[in-house]
């Protein structure tokens, strides 16, 4: 059963900060999840209804792997798995309830074994192993779980499995309809010593599966749109593609970006009907580490990636690169801290907007640590005073949080020089209802709380309010949610 996970270097209540960490675009705003001395391994990050972030990730902190999960930025991750096996690479994803639902790889000492885990009731139970045999002859090498969850709640699991002594492996596909996971469906067939591998997935408007794979060299296409899983189809250009990540549009048509052996990070579609020619997104980053692909609701394409020098792990930077109106921009690098940065995962907002968790350290060292990024306003990130850095703009103006909030919320402001400051609070139809802040201050970092009340200190009723910030004639407003 979960327990709750005391850090002993980092308060995520009281001492979760934000800072900048070298970014090329002041709009990226960043979190450091975790501060420790033992590793943590393979973040993944899903948005409930309200485009708040959850997390979950792994941590060897007690002599073993076990999953974690964080539901909100300034709360404490909750231990998801307590057992003396390995868990490892964890894939999140959250229902339209908001429940949480996690696939994970275990180890018990001979094999790994696909699991899956949901708090559906308000705790996480014990684990189900979906995998289909308790042999000890599994797979040796894991990867990161593959989850999707429909419409109706089902979750949906594809994985890797195989048999070690016979240097194959194969994807599989299971899912828990009726209550409960039936057997599993062989997508491949091995046979030849071919090996399937690191397995994508993603649901269409109809919640039929889409996949994509890798046998060692190609990129590997299929669906069961028809009822069952159609003939596999090789959609790369080239030779030795990886670390492939899919999404699906509005109207079902399908997006891959993957990655080139030593170079490259791809783009392929099928809007015309049929897979066309690959784009090249990048040619300068020589690593061929993971990608991440995500469809935003105006059917824009959002790829987050890995680039960096081959054969210089610590060179490894987080890149982003997005297609709007038809055509991708250059690249922007998010990182620029000289570290092994990997493990990323990448959703997008109803706004549009990039949420990306990756994992960043020293490259051979067993201190990796899990970050956030976001380039969104409603992101949720709270900042301790001492840890922001300074910045560019005459001042800066973060978003609440929580957003929505219930009883009372934080709204976090910077001043990189003196000014006279007011801070207001507007209903929805314009009428200011208490002003917080109403004088000159100077340069700092400044949290003030507001509870929902108006200036003679009565209970606002639930409705959307905006923050509206005012420095020096400039000005600047945010949009809240008070939902008691």
């Amino acid at each position: 059963m979960a327990s709750t996970l005391q850090f002993t270097k980092i308060n995520f209540v009281l001492t979760l900060f934000l800072i900048l960490i070298g970014l090329t675009s002041a709009d990226w705003l960043s979190s450091q999840l975790t501060d420790n001395d033992y590793a943590e391994s393979m973040p993944s990050v899903d948005l409930d209804s309200f485009d708040n972030p959850h997390f979950v990730w792994c941590s060897n902190n007690d002599g073993d792997y076990d999953i974690y999960y964080l539901s909100e930025i300034t709360g404490t991750p909750v231990k998801v798995t307590d057992n003396s096996t390995q868990d490892l690479y964890p894939c999140l994803r959250l229902d339209q309830a908001g429940n949480a639902h996690i696939g994970f790889k275990g180890y018990d000492g001979h094999d790994y074994e696909e699991y899956y885990v949901n708090n559906i009731g308000g705790n996480f139970g014990d684990p189900i192993q979906v995998s289909f045999t308790s042999t000890n002859v599994g797979v040796f090498v894991p990867e990161r779980s593959c989850l999707a969850i429909d419409s109706m709640g089902i979750a949906h699991i594809v994985y890797k499995y195989g048999y070690y002594e016979y240097g194959n492996w194969d994807v599989y596909y299971v899912n828990n309809e009726g209550g409960s996971f039936g057997p599993p469906t062989r997508i491949t067939d091995g046979a030849g010593a071919i090996n399937y591998v690191r397995p994508s997935i993603a649901l269409d408007t109809a919640d039929f599966i889409h996949i994509v794979f890798e046998d060692g060299t190609n990129i590997i296409y299929t669906n069961n749109a028809t009822g069952s899983f159609d003939t596999l189809k090789i959609v790369s250009e080239g030779a030795y593609r990886w670390h492939a990540s899919l999404g699906i549009d509005s109207s079902n048509k399908v997006h891959i970006s993957y990655a080139g052996y030593h170079g490259g990070v791809y783009y392929i579609n099928n809007v015309s009907g049929v897979f066309d020619s690959t784009i090249v997104l990048s040619e300068d980053n020589s690593v061929n580490g993971p990608t991440a692909l995500a469809v935003d609701h105006l059917d824009d394409i959002h790829i987050a990636y890995i680039g960096g020098v081959f054969g210089n792990t610590n060179s490894h930077e987080l890149y982003y690169v997005y297609d709007s109106a038809g055509s991708f921009g250059d690249p922007e690098q998010i990182t620029n801290n000289n570290e092994h940065t990997t493990d990323i995962s990448l959703k997008i907002d109803s706004l549009d907007a990039c949420h990306i968790a990756f994992l960043e350290g020293l490259y051979g060292s067993n201190d990796y640590e899990v970050w956030y990024t976001t380039n969104s306003e409603y992101g949720g990130i709270c900042f301790n005073v001492n840890r922001f850095k300074s910045i560019n703009p005459s001042y800066l103006l973060l978003q609440n949080y929580p957003n929505p909030f219930n009883s009372t919320t934080q709204i976090g402001y910077a001043l990189s020089k003196q000014a006279k400051v007011v801070l207001s609070i507007y209903n929805i139809l314009g009428e200011k209802v208490v002003i917080l802040v109403d004088k000159h201050q100077p340069p700092g970092h400044y949290t003030v709380e507001w509870k929902g009340k108006d200036a003679n200190s009565k209970q606002l009723p639930n409705g959307v309010y905006f923050c509206r910030f005012i420095n020096n004639g400039n000005f600047a407003t945010k949009k809240m949610i008070l939902d008691r």
